[in-house]
């Protein structure tokens, strides 16, 4: 077990760049060296009463990763450490949604043109609804496709509503962003991330492609009963190939490298004045406010609205929004957010099986935002796999 505790002063910049706001304020707790030290205690107690096998946690403040920590092993032969390669599930969808809208930002692709001129689903040929898809509708989840084609009974995608008419988490839509992305500008989306993202902010251990290299870097994903299937594997017996790439989910990242894109998308880098306040508008509403219940978190305020935003998970506060996104696999529990105003955040990285998993970012939340907006719906989550 590995801990890094970074001490420094807030970026004046952020405070330049946002709004100040009236009461409530929405914040993460300072980390001082003491509580630091106490969090380290609490992270390694946290893992052996949950069964996690690996937690890499961040903390930011205003703008700035301030204390990380990494918990449980790697392998079976290595701690964790601040060079672990985590799997991070839908949370890579983040970096797929920046990196079309720097594109989009240079004026090389288009928000709201139909991605039918360029790319059209062989499942999709000959459905006039695939001329009304666009990027927007894709990245805000109101594409009207289904999360995956191998859910439908035909095994083939198809619009389940009509494009851009409700919301409907589709990692399918996100998947056709990616191939108008590539029939556009003739590159593979790799390379597109590369040169928008990855580079840029000198990113140099996240992946989004299954590199066999990296697999003694990558923690460990096993089941309840210790079992490994394999990295990029499923307990039902399928893997991802080596050499495949996936803008929707299984990015291998560490915190700090996913602290660096953050805090530059929180900022808005790359992006012209008008995207920076359309990609953080609601365009979609996950969950009404009527059906949001609170009731059982005492100490946990309560969002307004849920929904999603372009490409990025939007919780309406009071006076602010809280932006961020989550990653649930079968191995894996994640959830990296800010608080727009202030700039604070979190980064909770967990290998662990699901139930494990959520229990244990219920627990993580509560020693590190006991009052999260996320809290009530993790613990809804959890209370439901017991």
């Amino acid at each position: 077990m590995k801990i890094i505790l970074t001490l420094c002063f807030f970026s004046t910049a952020w405070a330049q760049s946002t709004k100040p706001t009236s009461s409530p304020v929405w914040d993460v707790e300072p980390v001082s060296q003491k509580r630091g030290l106490a969090l380290d205690q609490a992270f390694a107690q946290l893992i052996k009463q949950h069964g996690i096998n690996t937690a890499c946690i961040g903390v930011i403040k205003a703008g700035q990763l301030v204390w990380q920590g990494q918990y449980g092993q790697q392998n079976e032969t290595e701690s964790a450490s601040a060079n672990t390669l985590i799997n991070v599930a839908s949370i890579t969808k983040t970096v797929t949604a920046e990196t079309v809208l720097r594109l989009v930002a240079q004026g090389k692709l288009d928000l709201d043109e139909p991605m039918a001129k360029y790319w059209v689903d062989p499942d999709l040929e000959g459905d006039a609804q695939v001329k009304q898809l666009t990027a927007r509708m894709a990245l805000s989840h109101r594409s009207g496709l289904p999360n995956w084609r191998f859910f439908t009974e035909s095994g083939k995608l198809q619009f389940m509503n009509a494009p851009g008419s409700s919301f409907g988490y589709s990692g399918e839509g996100i998947v056709y962003v990616m191939r108008y992305a590539e029939k556009k500008l003739g590159k593979p989306f790799e390379d597109l991330v590369n040169e928008m993202v990855f580079e840029p902010l000198a990113i140099h251990n996240s992946f989004m492609r299954v590199i066999p290299e990296n697999f003694p870097r990558i923690a460990k994903p096993l089941d309840d009963d210790g079992k490994f299937y394999g990295y990029y594997c499923y307990p039902g017996g399928y893997c991802r190939e080596a050499g495949s790439f996936s803008a929707t989910g299984d990015m291998v990242t560490t915190v700090s490298d996913y602290a660096t894109f953050l805090v530059s998308a929180m900022r808005g880098d790359g992006l012209t004045e008008s995207l920076k306040a359309e990609r953080f508008k609601m365009n979609a509403v996950e969950v009404p406010k009527e059906q949001i219940n609170c009731a059982g978190v005492a100490n946990a305020r309560c969002p307004q609205r849920l929904g999603y935003g372009l490409g990025w998970c939007i919780s309406v506060l009071d006076n602010d929004l809280l932006i961020g996104h989550r990653g649930t696999d079968w191995s894996t529990v994640s959830l990296a957010y800010c608080y727009q105003n202030s700039g604070d955040g979190l980064i909770i990285f967990l290998n662990a099986p699901n139930r494990k998993g959520l229990a244990g970012m219920v627990a993580a939340l509560e020693l590190l935002d006991p009052d999260s907006p996320e809290l009530h719906g993790y613990i809804m989550r959890r209370d439901r796999q017991n």
